[in-house]
């Protein structure tokens, strides 16, 4: 056994040693490498933008700003009130005499009303 541990006792470690120059100049490298990549892909950006839009950007749609762009809702839908809007005014209509069509003398009456008289068999 004393012959095993002399074996051992000779093996040395080698000692611990960062390379920190070797470190940095890799990290610095790559950041050089990273900005210069950077560089070039705004540079072909705006080439292809250039090619694509020669005359500028395109103007702004009419439909911006709006509440409603076809059947998408803009507005965040908690301060979307036009359906409750419209779901009064047509309980309003319902329930309120007015002209469909005056020179044709066409009116619309309250839904109570038209459900008496066709219960009562008259016709519109």
């Amino acid at each position: 056994m004393s012959e095993h541990s002399q074996a051992h006792a000779a093996i040395r470690a080698e000692p611990d040693v960062i390379a920190t120059p070797r470190i940095v100049a890799v990290g610095v490298a790559s950041l050089v490498v990273f900005f210069l990549a950077s560089l070039v892909t705004v540079q072909a950006m705006y080439r292809k933008k250039a090619e694509m839009l020669p005359d500028g950007p395109p103007a702004w749609p009419a439909e911006i700003g709006a509440r409603k762009i076809g059947i998408v809702e803009q507005r965040m839908f908690p301060l979307a009130v036009e359906p409750a809007d419209a779901k009064r005014a047509q309980v309003a209509r319902l329930h309120a005499w007015g002209w469909v069509d005056r020179k044709a003398g066409i009116v619309h009456m309250p839904i109570e009303e038209a459900m008496d008289r066709v219960a009562r068999g008259e016709r519109p």
